[in-house]
Formats: C-alpha cells, structure tokens, sequence
C-alpha cells in the first residue's frame, strides 16, 4: 500500500487530484495540505511515500517545501501536480520522480503510481538478494562521530554509505549498524576526501567497493543497490557517468 500526501492550495483541485488516486488499488492517501508548512510538518509525522504537491503554494512554495523534504527522506517520491509548465527545470532539480500537468489525465497519473509501485517492490526485495562484502582491511584512522553522550569511533574501511535522514545524516557500517549525527554531508565529505568515496547525489556519499547494481529510479535518477545492507542510495545521471570513468573497466 502507497501512503499518499496531497498538498494543493486550491481545494478543488485537490478534491480532483484525490478522487483520481482513489481510483487506484493499493493507494492510501493519508494527508492533505494546503501550503507547503504545513506538508513539510506532515511529511515529519506521517512517512508517507509519495508526495503529489503543486509549485505554487502559499507560505511555501513546492520547489522550497521539496528542498526541505529532502533533508527528511531523500527517497519519498515527488511528483509535482501543477498547471505550470515553466517549472519543470526546478522541479527536477530537486529530483522530482514526476511531473504532470493540470488538468490530470487518469491514465497518465495510473502510469505513474504503477511506475512508484515497481520500484517500491524492488527496493522492498533487495533485502532478500543483498550480498555480504568483506572490506579490505589496510591501515586507515578511525572516524570520530561526537554526540552529546558519547563519542563513536568507525573503520572508515567498513562505512557502506551516508545519507539524510529527518534532519540528520546517517551513516551505514557493514554488520548492520548505522550512526545518527547532526554533522553535514558535506563537512563528513571534506573529511574523507582522501579516502575513495564517491558523492553520487545531493543526498549520498557512498564507498565504491560496496556497489552492486544500479537501476533506473525517475527521472534521470539510478537507484544503487549496495553489500551489507538492506538500504539503497541514489545516483544521478552525471554522477554515474563519472562513476563509470572512475571505477568501471
């Protein structure tokens, strides 16, 4: 079952919008917004999915509300539902899965829900084929990880990826532990420059010796499926261009 937030100023497109979802098995709408506060607020404490969101909304608008989303769960769908073309470039910029035009055709939205579903179940069923990677062990610094109790020490070696997760980064180690810390992606990414991490997304670092299998996840999007976890990361296109020259024969 998808669990749906709808976020639309105007109430009856979004009466129009949620009869059109209600028509498709196995979606639960679970919210309904009607500024973009408020869908960031909601997105917090509901978890949901998917997010269908117009760009223009009052107190914040959708590109804006999409940036903070990020930092909570970089691998909700976004699919922006908007009258306006003009703003296509800025919703894939902040990787949007999606972008349908007012007024909402019923098979176009259908295509899209199936397509959400599909890689739902593929990220669901990576758990069942994950393979175990030993790291190689060379001589490196631990990486120090402060929290207001105590201080983490992690093998760089045995870090699988870092991403954003509710407002904090998680680190993912191999045998299945994973550190919460307030500290940036960006700061741990000028940490460990000298080590062979490769930032492969806005939202990800991941170690290129844990890689298995890319595939596709939107809209110039890969989905990155890693050793010693159930967990994925993503990747854009660019990004995987260049992680072909780099580590690919």
């Amino acid at each position: 079952m998808l669990k749906v937030i709808i976020a639309e100023d105007d109430s009856s497109m979004r009466l129009v919008l949620k009869r059109t979802l209600e028509e498709i098995p196995e979606v639960n709408i679970i919210g309904e917004a009607e500024n973009g506060r408020q869908l960031v607020s909601m997105v917090e404490q509901m978890k949901p999915d998917v997010i269908f969101l117009d760009v223009e909304m009052p107190e914040m608008n959708g590109i804006e509300a999409s940036k903070e989303i990020f930092d909570i769960n970089p691998q909700v769908f976004l699919v922006f539902a908007t009258g306006f073309s003009c703003y296509t470039h800025e919703a894939f910029e902040v990787y949007a899965f999606d972008y349908l035009l007012k007024p909402f055709n019923l098979e176009r939205v259908r295509q899209t829900v199936k397509r959400i579903k599909e890689l739902k179940s593929e990220r669901g069923q990576a758990a069942f084929s994950q393979r175990e990677v030993t790291p190689y062990r060379r001589e490196s610094p631990k990486l120090k990880i402060s929290t207001n109790e105590k201080s983490i020490f992690i093998n760089i070696q045995d870090i699988i990826f870092m991403t954003r997760k509710e407002r904090k980064t998680i680190i993912y180690v191999v045998g299945g532990s994973a550190v919460k810390t307030y500290e940036p992606l960006q700061n741990l990414e000028e940490r460990l420059k000298q080590y062979h991490f490769f930032r492969c997304h806005k939202g990800f670092i991941i170690n290129p010796d844990m890689v298995m299998e890319f595939s596709p996840w939107g809209h110039k999007i890969y989905s990155v499926k890693l050793a010693n976890t159930e967990e994925t990361a993503l990747m854009t296109l660019e990004h995987a261009r260049e992680f072909y020259k780099q580590y690919c024969l």
